[in-house]
């Protein structure tokens, strides 16, 4: 399976190298970027680039910014190694004016600053988003998900901010004769028991709600927070909100296997009579040895909860 690393440089030029030693990309569902370290084998000292991006069999499957580099001379061999993210991670380093927005459409939110290779939903507006001092954009964008349909945000290929559910009904399917290994489990080391938020003047008792999940797993974890402002019109909803965040991941199974299928974040996937389901992390790894990718379908309020 070809692997193919383009890098584009400050002065304009370009160049593309497919000898990798290896690679690892990761993307998951709930990080606002896709993650990339890379190792090529090169005839000569390679500048910093600005634009990496990397196809697995003519398939786009990275593109991003250069967070660090270098090129190593090793036992004769010269390696150029690179670790990238994706673009969406400048929504991760950007700040909007803290305050009311109302009757806000994503497309001005987005439009704030030139975003350069990110492309979004085109989505209704809602009533009014908040945003609050020291928030980055992902943040508000993470607000303006849950207010717009109870979900949270993910980035597809290559820096697409989706905020609708995939409707697709073709499944992927992923190849159960190649697999190296089927787990299942899940994380609650976030799960939280129980919220209570003070109203308006500061007083607590007014809002409190409790986290079923967190009760029949027998978690006790109270947090006590100040009259969250984004959630005005409907004070219960920051609890709800906060509750399902902290119920992310609570079960997921994980499949992997020999080969990439060219699968991205919540397309349907099936492997055999294992899973079927919306992936929700993606692992892929490649060496001298070949290509293996670890999916992995969460099941929790956000994914794969209908």
């Amino acid at each position: 399976m070809p692997i193919r690393c383009e890098c584009f440089f400050a002065d304009g030029s370009a160049a593309s190298f497919t000898d990798c030693l290896r690679f690892t990309l990761i993307r998951d569902r709930y990080l606002a970027y896709a993650s990339m370290q890379i190792q090529l084998l090169v005839h000569e000292t390679v500048p910093v680039p600005v634009n990496v991006r990397l196809w697995i069999n003519e398939k786009l499957v990275h593109e991003g910014m250069v967070k660090k580099c270098s090129c190593d001379l090793e036992q004769n061999m010269r390696i150029f190694r690179l670790t990238t993210q994706s673009y969406s991670v400048i929504l991760t380093k950007n700040q909007l004016v803290p305050g009311l927005y109302t009757q806000v459409t994503l497309e001005q939110l987005m439009q704030t600053y030139a975003l350069p290779h990110i492309t979004y939903d085109d989505v209704e507006s809602i009533r009014y988003v908040y945003v609050k001092e020291n928030a980055n954009m992902w943040e508000t964008i993470v607000a303006y998900n849950y207010k717009l349909c109870e979900g949270y945000p993910y980035i597809r290929v290559p820096n697409l901010l989706c905020m609708l559910p995939q409707t697709g009904t073709e499944a992927v399917v992923l190849p159960a004769d190649r697999l190296l290994k089927a787990s299942e489990g899940g994380e609650i080391g976030e799960m939280i028991s129980r919220i209570d938020m003070a109203n308006l003047v500061g007083e607590y008792g007014s809002y409190t709600m409790e986290n079923r999940e967190a009760a029949v797993r027998g978690i006790v974890k109270v947090r006590q927070i100040q009259f969250d402002r984004q959630y005005a019109y409907d004070p219960e909803d920051a609890l709800r909100f906060r509750i399902a965040v902290s119920n992310r991941k609570m079960f997921s199974k994980t499949v992997r296997y020999i080969g990439y299928c060219g699968e991205d974040l919540e397309d349907l996937a099936v492997c055999g009579d294992f899973v079927r389901g919306r992936v929700s992390r993606i692992v892929v790894t490649g060496d001298s040895s070949g290509i293996v990718t670890e999916d992995t379908f969460y099941f929790d309020p956000f994914c794969n909860s209908g």
